[in-house]
């Protein structure tokens, strides 16, 4: 076993190494797409200068409080294995010609894809981040995680496991096999990660897209899961029938309204004592010097509700839910927050 100076080198060189891939693939695909002006719509990139050592010690405190779960050995270092070269440079090529399909979609304002589901709820039919076809489609599933990581420069995957801090810590002190619900699981990123470093448990995994469903069930597909598709705001389980709940990136694409419900669903469906985490963009006031973020990331984007979820205080609305012991934590461009229904 290597010791832990070692480990923290080899943690830091592979996110360095996701960084620089990540930033230069942003740099390239925006300068491409530029080449298509006035036909499409290109977002102008915001760079202070001055904020750039706020910005990368920041991302070094997200990644030296990510580098924790593995030196600790709860969660495997398989999870930093790069993948194909070839795989990746063929997604990304796709990436550069969807790239400019999106800024076109900004161009004209489609704001909404086509389908013949007429049972999905209204505020989901819609091309968040001008993603062709929304979250509806193969073709769309198989570039979204690559395409977020772009957005935040290789950190995604970092920020998505800020949720695996309450979750560990909860199951130190669980006996027996705990039921694990995760709510909008996209293409199962987190799920992987989830399944891995909590084998001896029962994981099940929803989302509303079966595309995204699908390719979730490949990438866990030498684990036992259950998928089923289902609503966060709608969730077909009984009472009191799972230990923890969790999600990531989903609020901010929720109405107020569907927020609330999710939450009282999240509350009915937990067992006594059960923990509820979700990881989610950083809110109004948590970071000054990424105001302009917040401002800019709905208009460039289309993210319709994110400007009411960034004045929707989280913490407080866990709270107002009826969760006791309510936390939060922060890295980089999101944060955790968690709490536990009252026993």
């Amino acid at each position: 076993m290597l010791k832990q100076p070692l480990l923290e080198q080899y943690y830091r060189a592979s996110q360095s190494v996701r960084l620089i891939t990540y930033l230069a693939e942003y740099k390239l695909l925006h300068n491409f797409t530029k080449l298509f002006k006035p036909w499409v719509e290109v977002p102008e990139r915001y760079e202070d200068k001055s904020l750039r050592p706020f910005l990368m010690a920041d991302i070094q405190k997200l990644f030296d409080r990510d580098a924790q779960h593995f030196i600790s050995g709860k969660v495997p270092w398989s999870l930093l294995n790069p993948e194909s070269p070839m795989e990746h440079t063929i997604r990304y090529l796709d990436i550069l010609v969807t790239g400019v399909k999106m800024s076109r979609l900004r161009k004209i304002k489609e704001s909404k894809p086509k389908t013949q589901n007429t049972e999905l709820p209204d505020y989901f039919v819609r091309n968040f981040h001008w993603q062709i076809d929304g979250y509806l489609t193969n073709d769309s599933a198989k570039i979204y995680d690559h395409q977020v990581e772009i957005l935040f420069t290789g950190t995604a995957s970092a920020m998505r496991r800020l949720a695996l801090k309450p979750i560990l810590e909860y199951l130190s002190q669980f006996k027996g096999k705990a039921d694990i619900l995760e709510i909008a699981a996209g293409t199962g990123e987190l799920s992987h990660a989830v399944s891995l470093s909590c084998p001896d448990h029962n994981l099940t995994i929803t989302d509303l897209s079966d595309p995204y469903l699908n390719l979730a069930k490949q990438r866990l597909k030498n684990r036992i899961v259950n998928f089923m598709t289902a609503a966060s705001e709608d969730l077909p389980f009984k009472d009191q029938s799972m230990d923890i709940i969790y999600g990531v990136f989903l609020f901010h694409e929720l109405p107020t309204a569907i927020r609330t419900k999710s939450l009282n669903e999240a509350l009915r469906v937990l067992k006594p004592g059960g923990l509820f985490v979700l990881v989610d963009s950083i809110q109004t006031d948590d970071v000054p010097e990424y105001a302009w973020a917040l401002e800019k990331f709905p208009q460039d984007y289309h993210e319709p509700f994110y400007k009411s979820f960034v004045n929707w205080p989280l913490k407080k609305a866990f709270e107002e839910a009826g969760f006791d012991q309510v936390n939060e934590e922060r890295g980089f461009f999101s944060k955790c927050v968690w709490g536990t229904k009252p026993s």
